[in-house]
């Protein structure tokens, strides 16, 4: 799951979530999928926004790439707040 800034217009959302999906397959994930949630209000503030555009992305992969996606996803000014989980 990752949150973008609301404040991006439509295009600029749709190409965080393709550099996401792109950055995924490049680190040799499989399977991805991605659902969109929308806008909604933060738990809490950050970077001083109150809302965010909340985007869901499954996908598989093995444990060797994550270094590479979130390095990526750290430096990606656009993305307000990501979390990678394993599921079981």
């Amino acid at each position: 799951m990752f949150i973008l800034s609301t404040q991006l217009t439509d295009e600029e959302k749709q190409a965080g979530v393709k550099l996401v999906e792109d950055t995924l397959a490049k680190a040799g994930a499989v399977e991805i999928k991605t659902e969109v949630w929308g806008e909604r209000k933060l738990a809490y503030p950050i970077k001083k926004k109150e809302n965010g555009y909340y985007v869901l992305t499954l996908f598989q992969m093995d444990g060797t790439g994550l270094t590479e996606v979130e390095a990526k996803l750290n430096i990606t000014e656009s993305i307000l707040k990501y979390m990678i989980v394993k599921n079981d």
